[in-house]
């Protein structure tokens, strides 16, 4: 990872980052390895409220890993289901854009130099799938970049199966979130169905996209 952070010009470990911590393997990996290399950390943690019971236990579960690491810690509750009718916008999408509204807002209250995203290889694969089917340019099939202005993505070039692989090695905890296994949202889909239809045709697909 750190070899990624210097040939991508990301940040170095004097700067203050404020990661967005789900409770899931990505982010608790994540976490894991900035506190390993030794940046200054703290955790910004969304309740959507849309998984009942589950998104409360996640909210404990990131604030004692915040405790154990001796970080700070920062929640938020939305009214995801108001805000999306209210906006007439998906849920998902309603969920992005109040937690990037306050990641900006909070990043700016602290005095973080920059927030960090979980995003691994295999999200930036979906994404451009997504975007291909919605229907894009260049820009879209570009997917996620590494660096964004002030959001950045260190473990953007890792595979699901390589985070996976950490987690157990360094022995760390985790949520799963219910809604990943859920069809009805497009991700998931290319996730369950599309992306392992052509590793059939091609093992290597993640390094072909």
């Amino acid at each position: 990872m750190l070899k990624y952070i210097n040939e991508n010009e990301l940040p170095k470990n004097d700067s203050k980052i404020l990661l967005a911590i789900s409770g899931g393997i990505d982010s608790v990996c994540l976490a894991h390895l900035l506190i390993e290399l030794e940046y200054k950390v703290e955790f910004a943690h969304c309740n959507f409220k849309l998984r009942g019971k589950e998104s409360d236990d996640d909210v404990r579960f990131v604030k004692n890993l915040a405790l154990s690491y001796n970080v700070p810690f920062h929640h938020f509750s939305f009214d995801t289901k108001e805000y999306s009718n209210q906006h007439k916008i998906s849920i998902q999408m309603a969920a992005r854009e109040l937690r990037y509204k306050w990641f900006r807002n909070l990043r700016k209250e602290i005095s973080a130099d920059y927030i960090a995203v979980a995003h691994n290889l295999d999200d930036r694969i979906e994404t451009f799938f997504i975007n291909i089917i919605k229907g894009t340019g260049i820009r879209g099939a570009i997917s996620m970049r590494s660096k964004n202005n002030f959001i950045i993505r260190p473990i953007i070039f890792a595979s699901r199966d390589e985070i996976i692989n950490y987690a157990k090695k360094n022995k760390l905890k985790h949520r799963e979130d219910s809604s990943n296994t859920s069809e009805k949202y497009l991700r998931n889909k290319i996730r369950h169905k599309i992306i392992p239809l052509l590793r059939e045709m091609n093992p290597s697909i993640n390094k072909t996209i």
